[in-house]
């Protein structure tokens, strides 16, 4: 493989699996946000259910104001709606389900990649052309990156990447005190040639 093959083959695995990392975490936050907003969802209507035709004798007995109680059930209608209406908007569950397919398929691309890499790190002449199929195969036939949110992803995807190393070197140092040394690291370099551009895609 030429050189220009070989860093060609190598930027595709990296960013497959800076890929594969940005649609998984997309996926478990639109997860988690929709698994909140169902179970908030839930818990007003069930406040709603079980107080709508209760009687001062009950709220006296629970030791609750009436008049407090009914502002509280107002709420929880008000909060219901808001749920209901953020769920039906925001349809963060068709969106988890399309960020859970494109990491799938971004996993079995990283895997291809690593299956075929050899000991020494690159890949052979004979598998490039396959890879490279397969790679911009996945790239055009999933769904991609929101534009607005893939810096943010890419800075925290490399922080991960650049914390594990430091874990791997220093096992017995909180992870807190690594992002924070990783932090200061960064910034003084940043402040020190700012203008520096990265070979990395």
């Amino acid at each position: 493989m030429s050189p220009v093959a070989l860093k060609e083959t190598a930027r595709q695995y990296r960013v497959a699996r800076q890929t594969l990392s940005m649609h998984g975490f997309l996926r478990d936050s639109l997860a988690l946000k929709s698994r909140v907003a169902e179970i908030g969802l839930l818990a007003c209507s069930v406040v709603f259910c079980a107080t709508t035709f209760a009687s001062d004798d009950l709220y006296h007995a629970i030791r609750l104001s009436p008049v407090t109680a009914r502002f509280a059930l107002r709420l929880a209608s008000v909060a219901a709606f808001g749920f209901s209406l953020t769920l039906l908007v925001v349809k963060w569950k068709d969106r988890w389900a399309d960020h859970r397919d494109a990491a799938k398929r971004w996993a079995r691309v990283v895997e291809k990649f690593k299956s075929l890499r050899t000991d020494e790190g690159s890949w052979p002449d004979a598998v490039r052309d396959e890879l490279n199929a397969l790679y911009w195969d996945t790239d055009r036939t999933t769904l991609g990156i929101p534009e607005g949110r893939f810096n943010g992803l890419k800075r925290r995807y490399l922080r991960k990447v650049a914390v594990s190393e430091l874990t791997s070197a220093y096992p017995g140092c909180p992870r807190a005190l690594l992002s924070l040394l990783l932090f200061i690291r960064d910034t003084g370099a940043a402040l020190r040639n700012p203008t520096q551009r990265s070979t990395e895609d």
